[in-house]
Order: C-alpha cells, then sequence, then structure tokens
C-alpha cells in the first residue's frame, strides 16, 4: 500500500510543480485558481518535511563515528551515499517527492540505525 502512496504523492507533487510553472507563465483559469492556492500549500509542506528529513540525516550522518553493517532492508537510511552532503539532498528531496511515508521512514531508519550502534 505504502508503493502506492509514494507513487500518488509523487505524481501530485509533479502536478503542483506543473500548475506553479503554468501560473508563472501563463494566468491560469478561474476555475483552477482554488486548486493553485491548494497546490501551493502542498508544496510548502512537502518542502517542510524534506527539511526536516535532511536535518535527520544531517544529525545521523555526522553523530555516526562507525558504519555498522546490519540487516538488509528496504529503508532508505541503508541505502545513502557515504557522502553526507549528497546523503542530506537525497534523502530531502526523496521526502519532498515521497511526503509523510518518507519522512517516517527516515525516522524509523535513524532510530533502527542508532539503536543498532
Amino acid at each position: 500500500m505504502t508503493k502506492q502512496i509514494k507513487i500518488g504523492a509523487t505524481g501530485v507533487i509533479f502536478g503542483a510543480i506543473a500548475l506553479q510553472i503554468w501560473q508563472l507563465l501563463l494566468p491560469l483559469p478561474s476555475f483552477l485558481q482554488p486548486l493553485a492556492k491548494i497546490m501551493l500549500f502542498v508544496l510548502a509542506l512537502h518542502a517542510l518535511e524534506g527539511a526536516i528529513a535532511a536535518v535527520l540525516i544531517g544529525v545521523y550522518k555526522l553523530d555516526k563515528t562507525e558504519k555498522v553493517s546490519s540487516e538488509a532492508s528496504a529503508l532508505l537510511v541503508d541505502h545513502l551515499p557515504d557522502s553526507a552532503l549528497m546523503a542530506v539532498v537525497k534523502a530531502g528531496l526523496y521526502v519532498f517527492f515521497v511526503g509523510t511515508v518518507g519522512l517516517k521512514e527516515v525516522i524509523e531508519g535513524t532510530r533502527k540505525q542508532t539503536v543498532e550502534s
């Protein structure tokens, strides 16, 4: 079920970005004005979630002193690059496009890795 939510959220975010670009280039029809305001709010929420994930991953990467070899899982934290900057960018963008489900993965992944340390 989470895979469908991730795909749907990514589609909504791409649609919201397209709608905002359209609004910048040309005036929107009047029936799309309320949708544009809602989509701007959705983009702001996803940007906030992405920023939270980036900070969490940044703190996690800076606090981690040794690499823990754990069982393979589908969590984002297990697949982060070694570079702290790239890990922060990857996590932030991932959560921006996926939303709350991705943020939950980051939180659970950092908690799991911290407990295992």
